[in-house]
Order: structure tokens, then C-alpha cells, then sequence
């Protein structure tokens, strides 16, 4: 009788229901994207992956700017851009983003982003403080 009753809860597997498979309509990949362009100073492709209404009223060259300051901040040069989580809710999402570079726990930056969709695109919204003071 144990033997039956171990059979059936090993096929019933943890007792819920298959978690479904989650779809990643490229928001993920919009977030690396925006941050690798940030760590090799490519502004142009940055600003390009910013939401246009996001920008309030953000140039390219304010984008550099603020860029430029952001990456100060970070203290090191970073080499590596993770996306370890990136929760999407219909046309909004919210990544969280781990920047690192060579030198040990210290160059190690985590930091999140909104992004929006913008017709079949996925685009950043810029932070407000993104590279200030």
C-alpha cells in the first residue's frame, strides 16, 4: 500500500499545476542593450533605445553627458552586463541590471530599469537622476 500511495504523489510531481514557460518579448534585451551601450560610451546607440516621450526633453549630447557622470560614479570600467531578472506586465517591464568589471566584489553595480513598449519595440525609459550629482 505505501508503494502505491509513493507512486501517485511521485506522479503528481510537487502538487501544482507546470508553472507555464515565461515569454520574453525582448524587453531583457533592450535593458542589456541600453546598458552595454552605456558601458562602451556609445551614446548614440543608448539614446536610441530610450523611450522618446521618456526623454523630457533629454539632447543626445545631455544623454553623453549624463552618461559619462553615470559611469564615473561607478567607480570602475565596466566589462559585463547582466540581466538576471526582467519582469514584464503587458507593455511595461522592469529589469534589474548587474554591471561588473575586473577587480573583485568591489566593481560590482546593480541597478534597475523601466522600460515601456513603443509600437513592437521595447525602449528605456530614461531614470530622472540617470547621471546627476
Amino acid at each position: 500500500m505505501r508503494a502505491v500511495i509513493f507512486m501517485a504523489l511521485l506522479a503528481a510531481g510537487c502538487g501544482g499545476p507546470a508553472a507555464e514557460p515565461r515569454v520574453d518579448t525582448g524587453a531583457r534585451d533592450a535593458a542589456r542593450g541600453f546598458f552595454e551601450a552605456v558601458a562602451r560610451q556609445d551614446w548614440t546607440a543608448g539614446s536610441a533605445l530610450l523611450l522618446p516621450d521618456g526623454r523630457k526633453g533629454v539632447t543626445e549630447a545631455d544623454f553623453a553627458r549624463r552618461g559619462a557622470v553615470y559611469r564615473r560614479k561607478l567607480g570602475f570600467e565596466p566589462t559585463t552586463v547582466r540581466v538576471p531578472v526582467c519582469e514584464e506586465r503587458g507593455d511595461a517591464a522592469t529589469a534589474r541590471v548587474e554591471l561588473s568589471g575586473p577587480g573583485g566584489a568591489k566593481h560590482h553595480y546593480k541597478d534597475a530599469v523601466t522600460l515601456k513598449r513603443d509600437g513592437a519595440a521595447w525602449r528605456v525609459v530614461l531614470p530622472a537622476k540617470f547621471g546627476l550629482h
